[in-house]
This record gives structure tokens, sequence and C-alpha cells, in this order.
């Protein structure tokens, strides 16, 4: 059996006599294993050794860890600039603590310490919390460190914050203090369950665009331009010493092995790039995101509903503090419920752990922790009931919740709006690079593609050749038959081009009745082969009432140095020969 308190620190008086009463005396005599979890809106390092002092000497054995925050939670309610401590009392478990301090570029390798110190602690491991400094390491790369090491236990907890000061953050187990680091508490036993669940509540709201260039924990450019210009372009939010508070219910929300992620800056640099505290990858597509209240509101129904079914003694709560920027007074609609099944403790973070095998570092969650020793007790219908419920009481204040309502209902125009004019903006995207007659790519198009693919030739050695074929003797068909069949014959040829041609081929409509294929990572031999196919294709078509057609090819593959003009005057030049040589030919291009 778990017992949990929660106290909100009034001074070491009030703390000295509060814990000689009988229930702390009592919990403490028959405790096999104490953590005390201390959350602190300051570093002041002086006064957390006192407090740390007179928790030792009262609570000898006892395992206390802590972190400064952006905002506290005791009996499910967020309090601020509060120093909170949270006494959890386990029966049959143990407690092991390791705290770690971090250099710059030393991360990694502290994650495998971390990990062969959880794993030389002795008895079955059911959890492990974890605390870190945020703002002075790369808490990804800690975990990536543990992950790596074989870690397979579930890992929960948050970063330290400063209450939006962006400067220093503090960890600390015992009289142990780090500015840079992390603390771990290993839970251990037999008895010991644990369910640890996350949810983000934040919805897409922009155009899709791409991380162009990283540089650690720096976004340097976004669609090549200063990733900053995102935030002051979509938000008119300024550089200035407000830009962490103004940016961080926009998180960048991008999806990872399909788990949707936020990411929140937390800085920008005098040219432009985005500070994060956690990592991005060069490549990684993303929108700017909101979050939407009753979303939130609806997966912690959710949550709560999972968590009382677990039959928890204490839950501990890991929110981000993005979560109650946002929220304002509703902040409570998702914690507040969490004390009605056990007792409720936790704070507001700079970034959430969250994972077992695969460790995340997450933006903008609430990661919620549901403890017990021994079996789970049966849930009554109504109790589990009421943890789902979506109605208001019957005579409820009807203007409750009044902010939830009203920016959820702005969430969903402008989730409307977005999407509406993303399609439009697929449409006249599509309209613009495809030939209105043959529906193939257009030249615009057949541009862009070749020198998506020069690029890559220059940047990872991958060549790629052209194929581009003229409709022999095409203007007597115009001539004789009229351009109406005319643009039969070229729709036909664009239908059997399509059809055979490979998935990572592109084909369009050069001009007129010329066409081109562009094959990436293809040689000169491979793309000759797939020419000499085409030009059979069309031969044995019947293109009624034009009868039969042929078709002329020039084949190139890029040489080494070579430049698309180059290359293009070749492929037309090895055209010309197959039109000079009698037509229905394929030609190579001279290197």
């Amino acid at each position: 059996m778990i017992t949990h308190f929660s106290h909100v620190y009034a001074g070491l008086q009030n703390l000295h006599s509060l814990l000689g009463q009988e229930k702390w005396l009592k919990a403490a005599a028959g405790a096999s294993a104490i953590l005390v979890q201390v959350y602190c809106p300051d570093t002041d390092c002086e006064r957390l050794q006192e407090l740390v002092s007179c928790l030792g000497s009262r609570l000898p054995g006892a395992v206390v860890v802590g972190a400064s925050t952006v905002g506290e939670i005791a009996h499910g309610r967020l309090l601020t600039r509060q120093t909170v401590i949270g006494f959890t009392f386990f029966e049959s478990s143990s407690l092991f603590v390791v705290a770690l301090p971090c250099e710059e570029g030393t991360q990694y390798q502290a994650g495998i310490e971390l990990a062969r110190g959880i794993a030389a602690c002795p008895g079955p491991v059911a959890g492990v919390l974890l605390l870190a400094t945020p703002l002075c390491m790369d808490v990804a790369a800690l975990l990536q460190g543990l992950e790596d090491a074989g870690h397979c236990h579930p890992v929960f907890g948050g970063g330290a914050g400063d209450y939006a000061a962006m400067r220093n953050s503090l960890v600390f187990a015992g009289s142990t203090m780090l500015m840079c680091g992390a603390v771990a508490v290993v839970l251990s036993g037999e008895e010991l369950h644990l369910q640890s669940r996350t949810y983000l509540g934040w919805r897409p709201l922009s155009k899709v665009m791409r991380i162009t260039e990283v540089d650690g924990l720096l976004v340097r450019t976004v669609d090549h331009r200063p990733a900053f210009e995102v935030y002051q372009r979509y938000l008119d939010i300024a550089n200035d010493d407000d830009f962490f508070l103004n940016a961080l219910e926009f998180p960048f929300l991008l999806e990872r092995q399909g788990q949707l992620l936020a990411r929140v800056p937390v800085a920008v640099t005098a040219e432009g790039a985005l500070q994060f505290v956690a990592d991005i990858a060069e490549g990684e597509a993303f929108r700017i995101g909101y979050g939407d209240p009753e979303m939130i509101v609806s997966d912690a129904q959710v949550i709560h509903n999972e968590a009382r079914q677990f039959s928890p003694q204490a839950i501990f709560l890991f929110s981000c503090g993005c979560r109650r920027f946002l929220m304002q007074e509703d902040v409570a609609l998702e914690t507040l419920p969490f004390e009605d099944i056990a007792p409720s403790f936790g704070f507001y973070t700079y970034g959430e752990f969250f994972g077992t095998e695969r460790l995340a570092l997450l933006n903008s969650t609430m990661v919620v922790v549901s403890l017990r020793e021994g079996p789970a007790l049966p849930v009554s219908p109504s109790a589990a009931g009421a943890a789902g419920s979506e109605s208001a009481p019957e005579g409820g204040d009807p203007y409750a919740n009044k902010h939830a309502r009203v920016v959820s209902r702005l969430m969903h125009f402008i989730g409307t709006v977005t999407q509406e004019l993303e399609t439009l903006n697929r449409e006249v995207t599509k309209i613009s690079v495809t030939d209105g007659l043959t529906q193939l790519a257009n030249r615009i198009r057949l541009e862009q593609v070749l020198a998506d693919n020069l690029a890559l030739a220059l940047r990872e050695g991958i060549g790629f050749a052209l194929i581009l074929l003229d409709i022999d003797h095409f203007k007597q068909v115009n001539d004789t038959h009229g351009h109406m069949v005319g643009d039969d014959v070229l729709v036909r040829v664009a239908q059997i081009l399509a059809a055979a041609v490979r998935g990572s081929d592109v084909v369009g409509r050069w001009g007129g009745e010329e066409f081109m294929v562009v094959a990436p990572a293809t040689s000169l031999e491979q793309a000759t082969w797939l020419a000499e196919q085409l030009r059979a294709h069309i031969a044995h078509a019947d293109f009624h009432p034009a009868g039969r057609k042929t078709a002329s090819f020039g084949v190139a593959a890029l040489e080494r140095g070579e430049d698309l003009a180059c290359l293009l005057s070749r492929v037309d030049s090895a055209l010309y020969e197959a039109k000079r040589g009698g037509r229905n030919l394929v030609r190579q291009a001279l290197a």
C-alpha cells in the first residue's frame, strides 16, 4: 500500500511541526522506502540545502529529489511560485537514486552511464523518475544514450523550469545540487505497479513547412529562410525579451515514428535562428500548432478513466508549462479530477520525458503516472462512468469554462479555413505544373525535377538519365486529319508513356509533340533499354484514325561535372541523330 501526502511549504518551523504529527510518524515507521519530491519556483541552493537537511533529519533514509519549475501541482491544483513537497511512503518497494552532472557534449555518454546504474539496481524495476535541466543540456541525447544502452523500463518525469526567464534551472538529489545534469530515481518492487500515459491536445494550424538547416538544438532555416520568420510572418511575434512567452502556445508540430510531437522555441539568435530545448532533425516537416482546450479536456477524461480503472494509490503529474499558459483558469479541468482518484502531485515542466524501450522528449504534453502496491481494487460502474462523463451537472453554471469553449470554436474555424486553403492550394499547384491536354507534368514541372535531381547528384553522387522523344511526322497528322485528331494522338502517347515508365520516373510533355522521361538513379544502358520498350509500345499502338505512328528517342545520362544545359543539349542531339537515321530509333548521346 502506498501512502502519499502533498504539502505546500510554509517554512522550516511549520515543516518540523508537520512531520511530528502522528499520521506522518506512523507512515514513516511502516515504510520500506520514502520518496520526497520537492518542486520549487527558484534555484536558491542555500534555501534548498536547509530544506533538504530538515527533511533528512526528520525522515532519515528518505530519497529526496527535486527540480525548479514553471508552476507547481499539489492536490490536483495549479500553484504559482510556491514550493511543494510530495511525500510518498512505500510499504514494500525500494528506491535507488542516481545523480549525474552533464557537461556540453557528454549527454549521450551520461545516458549510457544512467542505463548502467539502473541495470545494477536489485529487484524488478517498475519505472524510473527522471528530472533534468534542459536549458543547458541536450536531454534528447541523454535519452538516446539511455535507449541505445538497452534500457527497457518505463521512464517518466520532466525538465526543470525557471518561470520563463530561460536562464537557469536546477535539479537535485539530497544535498547534490545540479545546475546542469540529471537525477533518476529507480522504483523497484515485486508488488509495485505503474501505469504511465501521455496526451497532447495540440492541433496543426498552418501549411506544411520543412526544416532545412539545423545546428544542434538550433533550427537555422525553414524552407531555406531564417526560421524566426515563421513566427514573425504568421503570428506577428517580435524578437524581444517576451519571445518565449508569446511563442510557447504555438509549437512546431511534427510526426515522428507515428507519434505527433510538439517542439517549442525558447529564444531567437541575432541571425534569426530558433533555439529549442528538444531535438528537431533537418528535413522534418512540421506545422505550427495551437492547443485545443476542448481536445485537451476530452483526452484528459479518457486518462482519468484509465487511471481510475488502474486503482492507483498515488498519481504523479508532469505537465508542460504551455498547457497552463493556454488553459489559464481552466487548467484545473484536466488536473483536478485526478485528485478524486488518488492523491496527485507534480509540476509544470520545460519538456516531459516518456517511454519504455523508445524514449521521447516531449513538449506541450501531460504525462500521468499512476502507482500502487498490490492488486487493483474493483471499480464500481458508477465511479468508472463518472470519470468519462462529459455532461455538465444539472443546474450548473452555463458560463463555466467559457475560455475553453471560445478558443475551441476559434480552433475549429481556423482549422476548417486552413484545410480549405490547402485544398485550393493543391489544386492550383497541380494546375500550374500539369499539361492541360495530356495531364502529364508540364515543362515547368520537368525543369523542377531536373534541378532536384541535379542537386541530389551533386550532394550524394546519385546520377540520373534523360529520355527525350518526338512523334515522327506529327505535322502530317494535323494536316491530314485536323488538330482534334492530333490532340488525340498526343493524349494516347501520353497514356502509353505513363503506363510503361517505372514508379520512380517522371514523364512529361516537353513541348509540342516532344515528351521527356526523367529517370533517377538510372544508368545510360538502363535508360536505353527503357527507351526501346517505350518505342515498341508506341510503334505497336493503333492511333485510329491516324493509323500507326512511331517516335524517335534520344537518351543521355548525367556525366560528372556536367550542368543541365550541357545534358539537355546532348540528349537533344541524340534525338536529332535518331531522326536523321530514319526515325523510330533510339540513339545514345555522346559523352
